[in-house]
């Protein structure tokens, strides 16, 4: 009767992990590739993502930068002041 227990407390815990393994790997690689492949399709490129943090490290690198310089004039064009990303991005591709 134990053993009967423990096999199915061990059977529910395996498969509470596998599907919480599958749900992360769903939601951190197979969504945004298929996103990436769908706007590829509709002639949208972009910056190739790296696993897990995407493209986090060259956003900041170039808001930091932005920020750091001073305003030569004040303006109301402050998007590339605030999004960099967006206006190099665009730009690029």
């Amino acid at each position: 009767m134990v053993m009967v227990i423990i096999t199915t407390l061990l059977v529910i815990f395996v498969s509470l992990v596998l599907k919480c393994a599958y749900e992360t790997i769903s939601c951190y690689w197979f969504t945004p590739m298929s996103i990436r492949k769908m706007m590829e399709k509709q002639g949208v490129h972009g910056p190739k993502p790296s696993f897990l943090l995407g493209n986090i490290i060259e956003m900041s690198s170039l808001v930091s930068r932005a920020v750091s310089q001073d305003m030569k004039t004040i303006s109301h064009d402050i998007v590339p002041r605030i999004l960099p990303h967006f206006v190099q991005w665009s730009n690029q591709y």
